[in-house]
């Protein structure tokens, strides 16, 4: 999906591995909601940061922190087969937000992240998702995807939860015209390369992970 000029967006950070104020400073004045998902507003609160509303079944909000929000900005949702991720995501749904930042979503428990990745899936006909932290971006895309990037840098397309058939790419390395990507058959998306400043990919069905290496982009 395109998100149109002016689309509502929004920061969601997740109780994972602290954004640095650096990558945060990047989204925090140029979103629309900014969001804590549960204990992911105590990350905020600890540089100095508040967010606009915490959401999630709260049981990794601090009680010294959640007194510095009122009633209104706590948005519990108790639901226990329903991840932190997947509340907020869905928070953002309800208010007609079209494009998530989502940082602080890996450290320490890959399956935290691996059910991050789940809940994204869930909400990418919804809205456009880009996960961020300091080395890469991983943007979840459904049919097309583009980007200004400076020569050489990594990308790399990776297919999840199913094919992702007829891929045709412009401005990489090694050019897919019309090739399938299937989980555990070659040929294999990772580390293509940019060769020109624009870089396009458009496919016909499935859902592709774009990963991108911000420290070549900065």
């Amino acid at each position: 999906m395109d998100i149109r000029p002016n689309s509502p967006t929004a920061l969601i950070v997740a109780n994972g591995e602290t954004p640095s104020q650096t990558l945060l400073e990047q989204f925090w004045g140029t979103v629309d909601l900014r969001i804590g998902a549960d204990g992911g507003a105590n990350r905020l609160l600890s540089l100095g940061l508040k967010p606009d509303f915490v959401v999630g079944d709260l049981d990794s909000l601090t009680e010294a922190n959640r007194k510095q929000f009122q009633a209104s900005q706590l948005h519990l949702d108790a639901d226990q087969e329903t991840n932190d991720v997947s509340k907020v995501l869905e928070f953002c749904h309800q208010r007609g937000i079209k494009g998530v930042h989502l940082l602080g979503m890996q450290g320490n428990r890959t399956d935290h992240f691996m059910a991050c990745l789940d809940a994204c899936f869930g909400f990418k006909n919804q809205m456009e998702i880009s996960l961020w932290n300091e080395a890469e971006r991983i943007d979840f895309s459904t049919g097309r995807w583009s980007a200004v990037l400076p020569a050489g840098t990594t990308v790399s397309l990776i297919p999840v939860f199913g094919p992702v058939t007829e891929i045709t790419s412009w401005g990489l390395d090694y050019a897919l015209a019309g090739r399938s990507l299937c989980p555990g058959q070659p040929p294999s998306g990772v580390s293509n390369l940019s060769v020109e400043p624009d870089v396009r990919i458009e496919f016909s069905e499935g859902t592709l992970l774009v990963v991108t290496q911000r420290k070549q982009i900065e």
